[in-house]
């Protein structure tokens, strides 16, 4: 598939990787088309050169004007987070996946890449290699995993339907200089002293530098063969957590963690917070969740094989390369 002037709608544009995909498509040659809330924070996109259309997933009428016309759809948009309630995950993830759908298939849209999580495979911990074939999580508690599971088993079974094609791509931890969610709250425990290792930090967690992701998700969208495929869309390093925190604590200058806990405890302790947060009714999340410390202890290796081998995926920013901008 073409890029060379392909129009492409990207949903959830002002945000995080949203906007550097758009910038990645722009340099491939796309046209392209940014949909965002009345409300959003546009900082990240404007000078671009994106068109801007205005509208949320929620709201089907404002979907079928955004997907009016072009050729692609990138799902970026959704609530992505580790606090809220379930309807809030429910209405931004499945629900605004359904519409999107719908219109992408009213608007004959030729494909749809929906950015998913590896989240949806239960964030294991047995440092078993997963695959595209590995199957979903089954004992999935937090709401960002259980939407994320529906909405991607919407996207999926919706391949094929009114000449729809779909791919989907699985990325882990999305990080890169800009990043406001995860890595900058790991960032302040280590400042405050309050971050430690989880069993010594020798886990292999999963990183996705928003160049590489970027790189991938255009190839989704331009390689035939990818429709119907689900593709993991990884730094492709071995990298363990303690490795990514002492990273990030050198290139922030903030202390390295000096504590190692178990699992069970730091577990507990975040579970403790979340009750308290929850009884004082926080619109914030507290320093520590369940979902965090499951995140920070995830072991295993997520093989990115099928991606090289059928988009020709290969990550250009190593996390040597990536970490030195982050503190700039």
């Amino acid at each position: 598939m073409s890029s060379t002037s392909t129009s492409a709608l990207v949903t959830g544009a002002n945000g995080f990787f949203g906007s550097h995909l758009a910038a990645t498509l722009l340099a491939r040659g796309y046209r392209v088309r940014a949909l965002v809330r009345r409300t959003s924070d546009l900082s990240r996109i404007r000078g671009l050169g994106v068109e801007l259309v205005y509208g949320d997933v929620r709201d089907p009428a404002s979907l079928r004007r955004a997907a009016e016309g072009q050729r692609l759809v990138f799902h970026t948009a959704g609530k992505v987070s580790d606090w809220g309630t379930y309807d809030e995950f429910f209405a931004a993830n499945v629900i605004g996946t359904r519409n999107l759908i719908a219109a992408c298939q009213e608007s004959a849209v030729a494909r749809l890449v929906h950015i998913s999580s590896l989240t949806v495979l239960g964030l294991p911990r047995t440092r078993q290699v997963v695959t595209e074939e590995t199957p979903y999580a089954t004992s999935a508690f937090d709401p960002y995993t259980l939407t994320k599971i529906k909405a991607e088993g919407l996207a999926r079974a919706a391949h094929g339907e009114r000449g729809l094609e779909v791919v989907v791509v699985r990325p882990g931890v999305i990080w890169g200089h800009g990043d406001t969610t995860i890595l900058p709250r790991f960032v302040e425990l280590m400042r405050k002293r309050q971050m430690v290792y989880v069993d010594g930090g020798h886990n292999l967690v999963a990183l996705s530098h928003v160049e590489n992701l970027g790189l991938g998700c255009a190839l989704a969208a331009e390689v035939l063969a990818a429709a119907g495929r689900v593709y993991h869309l990884t730094d492709g390093e071995d990298l363990t957590a303690r490795e990514v925190l002492d990273g990030l604590a050198d290139a922030f200058q903030v202390p390295r963690p000096r504590l190692s806990l178990p699992f069970s405890a730091v577990y507990a302790l975040a579970a403790a917070m979340e009750r308290l947060a929850q009884a004082r009714g926080d619109a914030k999340p507290p320093a520590v969740t369940r979902y965090g410390v499951r995140l920070i202890s995830n072991d295993c290796r997520y093989d990115i094989t099928r991606a090289r081998r059928e988009l020709g995926y290969e990550p250009v920013i190593s996390f040597q390369e990536g970490i030195r901008t982050l503190g700039e």
